[in-house]
């Protein structure tokens, strides 16, 4: 049924006008439709007394043909047929996950890790399901999860998740010192924790317990240093351009250490084993077929493991950085 001025229409009503007059013959018109010539006859009929309009000039002997009502109604009934068989694609498709919009918040070393492309192309192939990526930092992106202005947050691991969410770790990989070119250690391998004595460490830090400020907490505690000077900057992108200006030194992902940043040399860190992981969240809730593809195609990384789980050797991972 569809609704009319008139009330309800019966979409059998239109499918038997419009095959009719494709058809120009009843009978013809009956064997395609599954039904007899006196069905589709009298579904012509009711379509026609609901309108208070003749659409069909029929006789025993004759072809039936169009009245200047039915060549007016004809393309009407056709895009009523038409948009209803869309709307029924549509909305098939949306509930099998192939079409509709995800939103996805990312750190920006999710997209320099891989993770965000992973993500992005996770739907099928054929779907026409479309994600929206925005940069947000993980504070924002749990708060926006929570909001539902988000569907899925790729974000830095945190030892608790507000309830309601749900995580993954999809990557982990070890934490590595960004040097200044003209440290005496640039050209290290791996740098001890006594080499960064006096230095100043730049880092994304927020109003929370647990993020770099505790990966640095961990460093100086294996060198058995004086408590550092912190920088407070928005990223780790941030961090290695005050690293390349040779103002301070950060601890950075491995995937951030790899981006060609001038005056910036990247070692590893020997004496202390620090890892930091990216999770993938998204709330427990989530009902809509779109997003779920998304999460279900969107493949581990390395070092993968259960949800809410801490990246291996990691004495508490940056819970706070955009990038």
């Amino acid at each position: 049924m569809v609704l009319g001025g008139g009330g309800a229409v019966d979409l059998r009503w239109l499918r038997a006008f419009v095959v009719v007059a494709q058809e120009l013959h009843f009978r013809r018109a009956g064997a395609l439709l599954g039904t007899t010539t006196s069905g589709v006859s009298a579904q012509v009929r009711a379509l026609e007394e609901h309108l208070g309009a003749r659409l069909l000039e029929r006789g025993r002997r004759s072809t039936p043909r169009l009245t200047a009502a039915g060549e007016v109604f004809l393309p009407e009934a056709r895009a009523v047929l038409e948009g209803v068989e869309r709307a029924v694609a549509v909305g098939r498709a949306a509930g099998r996950g192939l079409l509709g919009r995800v939103r996805v918040g990312y750190v920006a070393s999710a997209a320099f890790s891989g993770v965000l492309a992973e993500t992005v192309a996770a739907p099928a192939a054929g779907s026409r399901v479309e994600v929206e990526v925005t940069e947000m930092s993980t504070p924002d992106q749990l708060e926006a999860l929570l909001a539902r202005r988000i569907d899925v947050g790729l974000l830095r691991h945190r030892p608790e998740l507000p309830a309601g969410l749900h995580a993954q770790v999809v990557r982990t990989e070890p934490v590595v010192v960004a040097l200044p070119e003209r440290h005496p250690a640039a050209g290290s391998a791996a740098v001890t924790a006594g080499e960064l004595a006096g230095e100043r460490f730049a880092a994304p830090l927020f109003a929370e317990v647990h993020g770099a400020a505790e990966e640095v907490a961990a460093v100086v505690a294996a060198g058995g240093l004086p408590a550092p000077q912190l920088v407070a900057v928005r990223d780790y992108v941030a961090a290695l351009a005050l690293v390349g200006a040779g103002t301070a030194v950060a601890l950075v992902p491995e995937c951030v250490g790899r981006l060609p940043v001038p005056g910036v040399r990247c070692a590893a860190l020997a004496g202390v084993q620090l890892t930091t992981s990216l999770l993938r969240v998204h709330r427990a809730d989530e009902a809509s077929a779109a997003v779920l593809s998304v999460l279900r195609g969107a493949a581990p990384g390395p070092g993968a493991a259960e949800p809410g789980a801490p990246g291996p050797g990691a004495p508490g991972p940056d819970a706070g950085e955009p990038g």
